[in-house]
């Protein structure tokens, strides 16, 4: 008894985690491809974003945070410095502590990593209906604990 076509066609895994990771994969290569133009990694988009969603940090504050060592903290934020996405001035009430801000042209620039998000995000999840990809959601931020682990975000990046 021989195999069916459909059977010999890639089956679906049971466990969602590998449907996740397949996803995640996909997005993640797409992800890069749209911030190549626009002159940024996956690793600035994640401190950018942390500093719109928290305002400003010290950068020690920062560097725990996104679970990376003060000297590769110093690089990416003379990246992001010399790109002029971020400002880093010292701290008035302790002038030993940097604070990091996202700058007018930062912000501008997250609108921008907004739109491309969108496009990848239409590209993936073109097969669904709106109302499939607000369950998917839904579902999503259901499994999302807490705080975002902004290291593995980065770390993965």
């Amino acid at each position: 008894m021989g195999v069916s076509e459909a059977q010999q066609v890639d089956p679906v895994p049971v466990q969602a985690t590998v449907l996740i990771a397949r996803v995640a994969r996909v997005v993640r290569q797409r992800f890069e491809q749209v911030l190549t133009p626009l002159g940024l990694r996956q690793r600035h988009v994640v401190a950018l974003s942390y500093l719109r969603g928290h305002g400003p940090t010290a950068q020690q504050q920062l560097a725990d945070r996104l679970r990376m060592d003060a000297s590769s903290m110093v690089c990416l934020l003379n990246e992001l410095e010399e790109s002029e996405l971020v400002v880093r001035h010292r701290d008035r009430s302790d002038r030993r502590r940097g604070v990091v801000e996202l700058s007018p042209r930062g912000e501008l620039a997250l609108c921008e990593v907004d739109q491309a998000l969108q496009i990848v995000e239409d590209e993936v999840l073109g097969r669904l209906a709106s109302s499939e990809r607000g369950t998917l959601r839904r579902l999503l931020a259901k499994l999302e604990l807490g705080e975002p682990d902004w290291g593995l975000i980065a770390g993965g990046v």
